[in-house]
């Protein structure tokens, strides 16, 4: 199972590249997760529309791993949070999310295609 943190910002004008360096994969935020051993990587996107909105989609193997890393490393995480806020005009928490083991899935459902194909 993995489990994920979706989070919307939108960027102060002018501030757009600086924003996608500190939150991109290779950023600070995604160095400060790195620090649990949970932490599987930071997806970014940009809006096709408008160039100062961003999503970003945090991965970690489950959420006692986030509750982990929020207790061994919660004050860098606020620390990194407050020194981010001059690249940031609003942002909120699309929501947190865990995969879905589905019996039958996607890859179940190739296969039964290609199953029933043959004969």
């Amino acid at each position: 199972m993995s489990f994920i943190r979706i989070w919307q910002f939108r960027v102060a004008s002018g501030r757009a590249d600086e924003f996608r360096e500190v939150y991109g994969p290779e950023g600070a935020w995604a160095t400060l997760f790195s620090r649990e051993q949970a932490f599987l990587g930071t997806d970014l996107f940009q809006s096709a529309t408008d160039p100062e909105l961003f999503i970003t989609i945090d991965s970690w193997d489950s959420p006692e791993a986030w509750a982990a890393f929020l207790r061994t490393w919660g004050d860098d995480y606020a620390i990194l949070d407050r020194r981010c806020d001059e690249l940031i005009v609003s942002e909120r928490e699309v929501g947190s999310f865990l995969e879905l083991a589905i019996a039958g899935g996607a890859a179940h459902h190739a296969q039964q295609n290609a199953v029933g194909n043959d004969g």
